[in-house]
């Protein structure tokens, strides 16, 4: 396969219709091999639990050879991004324009409090520049109103596409009707938009799967489950569970994933929840709020300040994992079994240390290199490459999903899959 710089020259030298028919082959190539190594996953073990995130992670633990291979596709994948750029500045050098130059892609985000969120929009912003698109990118400081707002502003101000991770899945039917209107594409970013039948395509992670992993991680973490998935026969287990945002449609996704597997347990009274608050209305924190997060930990200790054990913590992404802890931990003066999602820095520092038990990666630079890529299809007026029809209803139609694989991190693949893989360096994870 032609690496970047050969794309640029093949593409110099021959005519447009040449160098579009090329082009085409060598995309359909790059999605055929990201689309393979989506399917590989690389987990090892917590210190407590040897083997049981490896099996358990869709049992398809690999060698570091294989991490290295599903770096590759992902490497691969981003050379074709730049390659694209170089070529659009190729061309813009021999006629004076591009279309991409002259194309604007609004981005709405919901906030800048997760760390996670500034990542998906530098890295959004990074890779629809480096193809000559301009970017205005908005923050809503999960306001769902300011939201809405300022979609109608991308709007106004003559944006070609829209990509918006929602703060409120349910409150933008009305400016979505006003793109459709307009004839602007919409692609909905990691969370679902539901209620409009507005949303062309939606780009995310397989957030059922995101839930599971993390519920197994929690059983692992508890000896509930051994290396091979299978019961212990440990009893006497005490839990809490915590969800995501009620007007998340991914959390939905991430409490189903993880109760499937946490559930049975449950049931079958190997696990009990103290507080008696299970369902996922009752255990949601509005806006994924950390210190609201923290704050209903803090209500939920008296039974185990009064002497039983709190074995484990449902915990549905990084930021609430974290506020957990720090409820816990000088409540009771010890840890317990708590996953989370995101691989943001203070938890990955806090599994370092041992204390959170795993995280859940989401490799943003991905997401992002599917979502530019939906974008640049759909404004040259082509139908972008998507792998699920079936599992993303919104209420009004079955939105078309490309749905990446999550990666679970552990004490042990931490500096692995994160620093050897380029996510983040040595010195910010420490």
């Amino acid at each position: 396969m032609s690496t970047a710089p050969q794309r640029a020259a093949r593409v110099a030298a021959d005519t447009p219709d040449e160098q579009n028919e090329w082009l085409d082959e060598q995309t359909a190539h790059d999605a055929e091999l990201a689309d393979a190594m989506a399917t590989y996953d690389v987990t090892h073990a917590a210190d407590k639990v040897p083997h049981v995130l490896a099996e358990q992670s869709q049992r398809t633990t690999t060698s570091a050879h294989t991490q290295g291979v599903v770096m590759q596709g992902r490497n691969k994948w981003t050379a074709m991004i730049l390659a694209v750029g170089i070529v659009g500045s190729l061309a813009a050098c021999g006629s004076g324009s591009s279309d991409d130059e002259s194309q604007v892609v609004g981005v709405a985000l919901p906030t800048k409090e997760q760390a996670r969120w500034v990542a998906d929009g530098d890295n959004l912003k990074k890779q629809f520049t480096s193809l000559g698109y301009d970017v205005e990118m908005l923050y809503a400081g999960d306001d769902a109103a300011a939201q809405a707002d300022q979609i109608q502003k991308l709007i106004d101000d003559g944006a070609d596409a829209l990509v918006v991770g929602a703060v409120d899945g349910t409150a933008l039917k009305a400016v979505l009707a006003n793109a459709a209107s307009e004839d602007i594409p919409v692609i909905a970013y990691d969370r679902l938009i539901r209620d409009s039948g507005d949303i062309d395509y939606y780009a995310s992670f397989n957030n059922f799967q995101v839930g599971v992993m993390e519920g197994r991680a929690l059983l692992a973490g508890m000896g509930v489950i051994d290396a091979s998935g299978k019961p212990t026969g440990r009893t006497g287990v005490n839990i809490e569970v915590f969800a995501g945002s009620p007007d998340d449609n991914n959390a939905t996704f991430f409490y189903d994933g993880a109760m499937s597997v946490v559930r049975p347990f449950i049931d079958a009274g190997v696990i009990s929840v103290p507080s008696g608050q299970v369902e996922r209305l009752d255990v949601a924190i509005q806006g994924w709020k950390n210190d609201v997060a923290g704050q209903r930990m803090t209500t939920l200790l008296a039974p185990y300040q009064a002497g039983k054990h709190l074995d484990g913590v449902l915990a549905p992404n990084d930021g609430i994992a974290q506020a957990i802890i720090g409820a816990v931990k000088p409540a009771l003066g010890y840890v317990p079994a708590v996953p989370g999602q995101d691989a943001e820095i203070p938890a990955i520092k806090s599994i370092a240390a041992g204390e959170q038990i795993a995280t859940v990666y989401k490799d943003t630079r991905t997401l992002a290199e599917v979502t530019v890529g939906m974008v640049r299809e759909l404004l040259k007026g082509n139908e972008p490459e998507i792998n699920d029809t079936t599992s993303y209803d919104n209420g009004v139609k079955v939105v078309p999903s490309y749905l990446l694989t999550p990666q679970m991190v552990t004490k042990d693949n931490y500096k692995h899959v994160l620093v050897d893989g380029g996510y983040y360096t040595e010195a910010e994870i420490g």
